[in-house]
């Protein structure tokens, strides 16, 4: 195994060194017709359509060299120049934010992670976050992994749901960094892709870094593109849609979410790599009306965080856990498989999945 780390741990779009940030970003043609404040909230999903509102409206926001409107109607090829705040402070503070715990120890902490949530303080999002309902609720984790993102392990992006493991002491920082990066953690996501594939199974080993023009994406054979790789598995298949379980056997930002549109089956509801609703909508045209709702009412990538099963890092002895199916998933596998329970569904076929190994191990 070479010596690179194998894991994103602190993924580089949010770094942040106190200063404005300008990006630009060309209209693409599937962007035709959408306001303003649309297309942005959907290109740069670490920020809201009410956050990038206010942009416009303090003209940090241009089309072609001019200040906009938030209700402008971009057209493709446009240049849309958006200069970003800085933090306001670079110092995460205690919030009594609700978080779903599923379990906590003196070494760890286990958390469902709510949809719509970040993971920590970035330029334009200084509270709020997981890390500042974390310092209320465990005041003992300043200091673990540094201040601003104290017992960060991985993360999940933002309209992302799912379980996280925190470290509540620097030995279970330094074991659970040790085992992600010796891919010996098993991380189990589910999703949902438009499309059905000929397969029932796949590997997915394609290198990722940052797309060469929008700063916020990731693509194959991108910029400084690292190895990555993602196991896929089909578990049912409906109206063109596949129910998908992933592993990851890395961790690069984006990545399940970029392996699925690189194989030609984006994951539904994600509007940045192609899976947009109204793609999805357009399979299901003739389909029942309970199906189109559910899938109108989809705001965000249809991509759980189902199941984490690692060492414990006190007791090295293997321990799994999982985070329900939200409610918004639900109401979509509900119309699309009605015979599936998503949670006796999800942990037999869990349950089926091999204790990890080292990375030498992994086919």
């Amino acid at each position: 195994m070479t010596s690179e780390p194998t894991e994103d741990l602190i993924p580089d779009e949010l770094e942040d060194d106190g200063e404005p940030r300008v990006e630009e970003l060309i209209v693409p043609e599937e962007a035709d017709g959408m306001r303003l404040d649309t297309f942005l909230a959907r290109r740069q999903s670490l920020h809201s359509r009410t956050f990038f509102q206010q942009l416009i409206k303090d003209e940090r926001v241009t089309v072609g060299g001019s200040p906009a409107k938030a209700r402008h109607v971009v057209a493709p090829g446009e240049a849309v120049v958006v200069t970003f705040p800085p933090p306001e402070s670079p110092w995460p503070h205690p919030q009594d934010l609700p978080v779903e715990f599923l379990y906590q120890d003196d070494d760890i902490v286990i958390v469902n992670k709510a949809a719509g949530m970040i993971v920590h303080p970035a330029a334009g999002n200084p509270d709020g976050t997981l890390v500042n309902a974390l310092l209320h609720h465990c005041p003992d984790l300043p200091g673990i992994n540094g201040v601003k993102r104290p017992g960060l392990v991985h993360r999940l992006d933002r309209e992302t749901s799912g379980v996280m493991v925190i470290a509540k002491t620097e030995r279970a920082m330094k074991a659970l960094s040790k085992a992600i990066q010796a891919r010996t953690v098993s991380r189990q996501y589910l999703l949902l892709t438009l499309g059905d594939p000929d397969w029932a199974t796949a590997r997915i080993d394609a290198p990722i870094g940052r797309h060469e023009n929008f700063r916020i994406r990731r693509s194959v054979n991108g910029i400084a593109a690292k190895d990555a790789v993602t196991h896929l598995t089909v578990l049912a298949r409906a109206n063109g849609f596949a129910l998908v379980k992933a592993r990851l056997e890395t961790g690069r930002t984006h990545q399940i979410r970029v392996h699925c549109s690189h194989v030609g089956l984006p994951i539904a509801g994600d509007s940045l790599y192609g899976g947009t609703v109204e793609r999805a909508l357009e399979k299901v045209r003739n389909a029942e009306s309970p199906l189109r709702v559910a899938l109108q009412k989809l705001d965000r990538p249809f991509l759980h965080a189902r199941l984490l099963r690692f060492r414990h890092p006190e007791t090295t002895h293997w321990v799994e856990y999982r985070a329900p199916v939200p409610p918004d998933l639900r109401r979509v596998l509900k119309t699309l498989f009605p015979e599936i329970d998503p949670e006796s569904f999800m942990t037999k076929v869990n349950l089926d999945e091999p204790t990890p190994g080292p990375a030498s191990d992994e086919s």
